[in-house]
């Protein structure tokens, strides 16, 4: 069995991502309103609610993964069904989430594929109804991560969520915050074996950035401690109580206005589920694509393909097109002929992205 056999048969026995890693700010600014077809790598379905808030008139979900493909089938069949406020309480997210049983009637009143709702009902009727947004691999790896910090750093640690604006926040830091505690932390969160171990099954893609795994970790904790409010950023809840205890941290499939747009989008645009490689799905689509969000999927490309994909993407972008990539321990070099970098263009952006861990990219075919 190949390589790439082997990952999709790991990925279809269970959810990697049901909240994720990724700010999709940054996503939602490159892409213009009114696209003829965006094309998003499915992930849990977060990444691809803003987009459609963008109104496109075409959007296709691309996942090796059934059930990722199927937890953003049923965030798109909860944005129809339910009401803001119902919505974030089903996913689990605070303040105020669904019991099980409230969970599990409202799971049963979605509109879903049968593919879709016997695959997740599975997984849910496995985890007792729990909280959505914490049954993936990753959130299950973050909530034993967030369990070594609280044990190393305490209550000292969690005092820094009491800031309610960046001015108290860096008087914490400065004054009471545990920095030489957190580092040990960090020489476990910088250690790549430990999360090939929790989480990627040792597809972990290999580091490529300057420095060691623990020194590009504390630079992300310093401009996460230095630009975002650590109540605002799920990620920063996730390190330190393994969970989202701040609404105010809620991504922003949870904001009531990108929500409303999304919504609203449903009646107009076209959405597909398309299990299987993203680069030949660009390439055969009928509709020449014209924004795609790949993720950091370009990571985990090995050898010519990991310089070559966004010429063989090409034939199927139209003229224009972005392409919008992330990396994290391991950033990626594609040979750009024929494509301009924009992501200069959106750094503000980028510097107020509510994780930090990732380098952006975004290409325009030219």
């Amino acid at each position: 069995m190949s390589s790439e056999a082997k990952a999709a048969a790991y990925f279809d026995e269970q959810l990697n991502y049901s909240l994720g890693d990724e700010d999709s700010s940054v996503e939602l600014a490159a892409l213009p309103a009114g696209a003829r077809h965006v094309v998003s790598i499915a992930g849990s379905g977060g990444r691809v609610l803003p987009l459609l808030a963008r109104s496109p008139r075409k959007l296709t979900c691309v996942d090796i993964s059934s059930p990722q493909l199927a937890l953003t089938e049923m965030r798109l069949a909860a944005l129809r069904a339910l009401e803001h406020d119902d919505y974030v309480r089903f996913l689990g997210y605070p303040p105020r989430p669904m019991t099980p049983a409230e969970r599990k009637e409202c799971f049963q009143r979605l509109e879903l594929s049968a593919g879709a709702r016997s695959t997740l009902g599975r997984i849910f009727a496995a985890s007792g109804w729990a909280r959505i947004a914490y049954l993936g691999r990753f959130e299950k790896t973050m909530a034993q991560l967030s369990r070594v910090n609280r044990l190393i750093t305490g209550r000292a640690g969690q005092r820094l969520f009491e800031a309610t604006d960046l001015e108290a926040q860096q008087a914490y830091l400065a004054s009471s915050f545990p920095h030489v505690r957190f580092r040990t932390v960090l020489l476990l969160l910088g250690n790549a074996a430990v999360l090939n171990s929790l989480l990627y099954k040792g597809e972990f893609p290999k580091k490529n950035l300057p420095g060691s795994a623990y020194s590009i970790y504390r630079g992300i904790f310093d401009r996460l401690f230095t630009r975002v409010l650590a109540r605002e950023s799920y990620f920063l809840q996730l390190i330190f109580f393994g969970e989202l205890r701040y609404a105010e941290g809620n991504p922003i499939e949870c904001d009531p206005a990108i929500y409303a747009q999304a919504r609203r989008a449903l009646a107009g645009t076209e959405v597909s589920y398309v299990k299987g490689d993203v680069l030949e799905v660009v390439r055969k689509a009928a509709d020449a694509v014209d924004f795609l969000s790949l993720s950091d999927v370009p990571t985990f490309f090995k050898g010519p393909l990991e310089q070559e994909f966004l010429q063989r993407l090409r034939p199927g972008l139209d003229r224009d097109a972005l392409v919008v990539t992330r990396g994290h321990l391991r950033v990626v070099k594609p040979d750009t002929s024929g494509f301009q970098s924009l992501a200069s263009q959106y750094q503000e952006t980028i510097d107020r992205e509510r994780t930090q861990l990732w380098q952006v990219q975004i290409y325009r075919a030219s």
